[in-house]
Parts: C-alpha cells; structure tokens; sequence
C-alpha cells in the first residue's frame, strides 16, 4: 500500500526526470509563437467581411432611418 509520502516522492521523480529532457523543436516553436494576432479594429472588420467605407451615424441608425435598440424618450 502507497502513503501519500510515497506518492509525493514518485511525483517529484516523475517531474525531475521530464525536467532534465528538451522538448523537441515543433514543441518549443510553438510555445515560442506569440498568442494572439495584433490587428486592428478595421483590419478585424474586413477580415470578418464588414464594409467599413460607409460609416456610421454617432445615434446607431440603419440606412433606413430607424434605430436599433434605442429606446424614444
């Protein structure tokens, strides 16, 4: 039967020993690519296809003159 000093002990071999290995090339270049693209906000809106040359009104109306989610006072 394993105590939990046994089991501490192979936990700590088990990491020395994979400690002491280097990870192999395709690994360690893809731990080493950064996270996230920097884009931005126009190069993301043509990207995910949006005409961004035709602007937007500052009270968010459609080209038919109604709004979207503004509640009238």
């Amino acid at each position: 039967m394993r105590t939990s000093k046994i089991e501490r002990r192979i936990g700590r071999s088990n990491c020395d020993m994979l400690a002491s290995k280097k990870p192999d090339a395709k690994a360690s270049e893809k731990f080493h690519t950064p996270a996230y693209q920097s884009y931005s906000g126009e190069d993301y809106l043509r990207k995910t296809g949006v005409d961004i040359t035709k602007g937007v009104d500052s009270i968010g109306t459609d080209d038919q003159g109604k709004t979207d989610g503004i509640q009238k006072q």
